[in-house]
């Protein structure tokens, strides 16, 4: 477990017990979007990828020592499609400062289930959600959610400087398509896992019943931050039509998302960030947030009554569609 995977371990157990708490005032998650919320119960195991041996994204066999010990170091599979890391991405850093980005983010910026891809965010945007984390403008609906939790302490142990270095970085790395939507009613088993995403279980199936459930492709890509790994993401039949025609026509605040984030969803300069291609569920958490007045700020502003206008099945919906496009 790195330094990042330790400092969530311990906020879980402080939430456990009750001794940590966002800035908001909580609010409850509806039922409908209690997909994009998941939490895991405190002594939730950590995944299994298996006995091995395990391919590399280069084509060579580990062993599982091996494997554990390669998603320690943040290997780069593909150094030259980013430019190169500063310390604040890759490290080493001082122990009692920040942990390197790329332990949640990624090197590429690809993020992973429930974490956000950062690659190719415009950088006065990512500086300022820094700022609105380090302030507290930024939180979480979920007293439960720890990214929100990790991202609030993590900025307020940046320096200036680091948040600009971060936020260079992650503007000038490319996207990667990652997602791949599947609609249907069911979906493969899953178990949790202890920071709080899906992964497959067995043979199984499960029944959406109106939820999204979303899966890696594979553990031992997530293991070795392969930029190849995808996201497998099982959604209510239809709701990529219903999405599309809320977002064109903005839900019942009428004002369309392509007004902000351009017609193919793929962000303007400046506050409108690129939508096409990213998690369902952070989509969906953000725009329950902002609907919540849980996550406030500048751009965020601009947001509050669209989102606000969004029922709960709408949001997963739309969240679904802009996830479907290519980034």
């Amino acid at each position: 477990m790195g330094r990042i995977g330790a400092r969530m371990a311990g906020l879980a157990l402080a939430l456990a017990a009750g001794g940590f708490s966002l800035g908001a005032a909580p609010t409850a998650i509806p039922p409908a979007l209690a997909w994009a919320y998941p939490v895991a119960s405190p002594g939730t195991p950590p995944t299994d990828e298996g006995p091995g041996p395990f391919r590399t994204p280069a084509g060579a066999l580990v062993t599982r020592a091996q494997l554990e010990a390669m998603a320690r170091t943040l290997p780069d599979w593909a150094p030259g499609e980013h430019p190169p890391a500063p310390a604040i991405i890759r490290g080493p850093l001082p122990k009692d400062g920040p942990s390197p980005c790329a332990e949640c983010h990624g090197l590429a910026g690809m993020g992973g289930v429930n974490l956000p891809d950062l690659a190719g965010l415009p950088a006065p945007y990512i500086e300022e959600q820094l700022h609105a984390f380090r302030s507290g403008a930024r939180d979480s609906s979920s007293p439960h959610w720890l990214a929100t939790s990790l991202m609030i302490a993590e900025a307020r142990s940046l320096s200036e400087a680091q948040i600009r270095q971060a936020a260079a970085y992650y503007a000038a790395t490319p996207r990667r398509p990652r997602m791949q939507v599947i609609e249907t009613d069911v979906a493969p088993a899953t178990r949790i896992e202890r920071f709080g995403w899906l992964y497959r279980a067995g043979t199984g199936v499960q029944p959406l019943n109106g939820r999204v459930i979303e899966v890696p492709s594979s553990l031992v890509q997530v293991a070795l931050w392969d930029p190849a790994l995808k996201q497998i993401v099982y959604a209510p039949k239809g709701a990529i039509a219903r999405g599309e025609a809320v977002a064109r026509s903005g839900g019942g605040a009428g004002q369309p998302c392509a007004a902000c984030h351009r017609a193919d969803f793929r962000g303007m300069a400046g506050d409108g960030p690129p939508l096409a291609g990213r998690d369902p569920s952070y989509l969906a958490r953000m725009l329950w947030d902002i609907h919540t007045g849980a996550r406030r700020g500048p751009s965020v502003a601009l947001m509050q009554r669209p989102a606000q206008g969004l029922t709960p099945r709408q949001i997963t919906d739309v969240s679904v569609y802009l996830a479907s496009l290519k980034p």
